[in-house]
């Protein structure tokens, strides 16, 4: 069975002929195993110019079921891999945007955006490392007055002026050799993007009316740009709502954020593709309000042995019947001395998720490190335990 056949099965709650093995693979490890002549940005070039020889090579020869992870833009947290995937024009009649390297050192750089509008300037600053992995410093929506930015903000250019033709050219030199998950933010996100998360979560009793049209607006561009990737062809997204897992309160989630994630889930079921729903933190207070937003899977089910609250087992029982759980595995055990100490962790969640289909093996989070033949190890013990 094809990778793709073999996933969709899965999203769409049935059993395929075995659990698709699917993980993120961090900038550490893809690092370590590029060719070491090349830049970080001639490796994402080459996925793009060639996806089967490169990044999808990279995870078959471990065994994995290979995942295809490109990117949207993520306002001052996912900058560069975006822009070369889907252009889109930084000037409009009203909207010029202009970047450059305001500081550099060993590894590392800060970059600042300036923003001009009709409703006032906008600017933001991130930093990144080895030319990539990117953190925020500021952001757009800054100070004591964001009502007014959010005016400014309103002529950020429109979804319908994204170039969508090379991400468009890579998904069909994949077909069905991979699983296709585009990460794209969902609304409360990219709330949190331009707002920054603090903020924002002080808005909702600061300035609760502004926190509703912060996410009307972010949820209304949103809706116009999941149509255009539709035109991609891709199998689904990965609706980043990664804020969501900071520990908010149920009633909070129910009247800030349920609403507006059900919309975009919706317009992105409208343009042909599925949904999972990216929550890598905390969530089992609202679980079943977030299936209640329509996505076709929830990820990552992470517990509360890392950074989340979730137990596989718990979230099989509760919603399994309702929506495909993707995810649950401890990447951090690849890091272990002992074979068992894997195979016991892929048994765990098999044996807590498997049953009855709907279930992807995923790790929770990105694998940065693993100890040699450890990941393999994990494919091989699905691979002959994960079998209906």
């Amino acid at each position: 069975m094809q990778v793709a056949a073999r996933t969709r099965i899965a999203f769409k709650r049935g059993i395929p002929d075995r659990v698709p093995i699917h993980c993120w693979l961090g900038l550490p490890l893809i690092r370590s195993l590029k060719p070491q002549h090349k830049s970080m940005l001639d490796m994402l070039q080459g996925w793009i110019d060639d996806p089967l020889g490169s990044i999808i090579k990279m995870q078959a020869d471990f065994g994995l079921d290979p995942l295809l992870t490109t990117y949207s833009q993520h306002i001052g947290e996912v900058e560069i891999w975006p822009r070369m995937l889907i252009p889109r024009p930084l000037e409009t009649d009203t909207w010029q945007e202009t970047f450059y390297e305001r500081a550099r050192g060993e590894g590392w750089r800060e970059h600042q955006h300036h923003i001009r509008t009709p409703a006032g300037d906008l600017d933001y600053s991130y930093r990144t490392e080895d030319g990539y992995g990117t953190a925020s410093q500021d952001y757009m929506l800054k100070g004591d007055n964001p009502e007014a930015k959010l005016e400014a903000l309103r002529y950020f250019p429109n979804a319908e002026l994204y170039d969508m033709s090379i991400l468009k050219g890579m998904v069909e030199k994949v077909g069905d050799e991979a699983w296709w998950l585009h990460h794209c933010p969902g609304p409360w996100d990219m709330a949190a993007q331009v707002r920054g998360i603090v903020n924002l979560s002080l808005d909702i009793y600061d300035r609760p009316q502004f926190a509703h049209a912060l996410m009307r607006l972010c949820t209304d561009w949103l809706k116009v740009y999941y149509r255009r990737l539709g035109e991609t062809g891709m199998h689904s997204i990965s609706m980043n709502e990664t804020w969501v897992g900071v520990g908010l309160a149920p009633q909070v989630y129910r009247e800030f954020i349920q609403p507006y994630q059900a919309e975009c889930i919706a317009a992105a079921h409208a343009a042909g593709y599925l949904v999972s729903l990216h929550n890598c933190g905390r969530g089992t207070q609202f679980l079943e309000a977030m299936i209640d937003t329509g996505p076709d899977a929830l990820e990552t089910i992470t517990s509360k042995k890392t950074s989340g609250d979730f137990e596989l087992a718990d979230v099989k029982r509760r919603v399994g019947s309702r929506v495909c759980l993707f995810g649950g595995f401890n990447e951090h055990i690849l890091k272990s001395d002992n074979p068992d100490d894997v195979r016991d962790e892929v048994k765990r969640c098999l044996d807590a998720a498997a049953a009855g289909g709907g279930y992807i093996l995923r790790s929770t989070g990105q694998i940065f490190h693993s100890n040699p033949g450890m990941l393999e190890l994990m494919c091989q013990t699905a691979r002959e335990y994960g079998r209906y």
